[in-house]
């Protein structure tokens, strides 16, 4: 059965937060180097296993990011900070689809796919655990439509998105775990991933 996590939701981001930043020295230079990162949480579903997560999705495919991601950041003005702050960001890139498992889709199509994540002022900002969606990278999809814009999100965010062993993927110096997909190992889901990689063809 699907459980709910409960965490806090923060929705102004300013410049008084503080930042975390998990750079690595020795990693290869990429284009959020030099950036600090600020990172958010929301409420998710969580996924027991595969099963519910195939169930929940409405398309699960095999895509590649074939552009650069479009950025879009709502402010609103603070009385207190006397300042416009940051309420909501997200950005949107296109993925062409080399392989389906699921849905109305077929090989070659491109989709948009949202991420809730944005620069601003020398910032990423996140409201995703996942890294940014860049150019030339390739993962296995469950995606889920969206209610509001065209196009889809990753099911319940890190649960929406895996490797595929022999892509290789640019680098990302704000993650410990760029090969992973997301800023901390310890956010990967690597039970389902397991599962995964015993069913499909990846």
């Amino acid at each position: 059965m699907k459980k709910l996590i409960s965490i806090i939701t923060v929705f102004a981001v300013c410049v008084t937060l503080t930042a975390c930043n998990t750079a690595d020295e020795s990693t290869v230079s990429d284009k959020y180097d030099g950036l600090e990162l600020v990172r958010w949480h929301s409420d998710r579903v969580v996924y027991e296993d595969l099963a519910q997560l195939e169930k929940d999705s409405h398309v699960i495919v095999i895509g590649e990011f074939i552009g650069d991601d479009n950025q879009d950041t709502d402010y609103q003005y603070d009385a207190d900070f006397q300042k416009d702050l940051i309420i909501n960001i997200q950005s949107t890139n296109t993925i062409r689809v080399s392989k389906v498992f699921k849905g109305d889709i077929e090989e070659g199509d491109c989709v948009d796919v949202h991420q809730r994540y944005g620069i601003a002022d020398g910032r990423l900002i996140s409201f995703s655990d996942l890294t940014p969606m860049q150019k030339g990278d390739k993962w296995l999809f469950f995606l889920r439509n969206s209610t509001d814009l065209n196009g889809y999100w990753c099911a319940s965010d890190t649960f929406g998105r895996y490797p595929v062993p022999s892509a290789e993927n640019e680098p990302m110096s704000l993650s410990e775990s760029p090969e992973l997909g997301v800023y901390a190992e310890g956010n990967f889901q690597r039970d389902i991933y397991n599962e995964i990689l015993e069913k499909y063809d990846i």
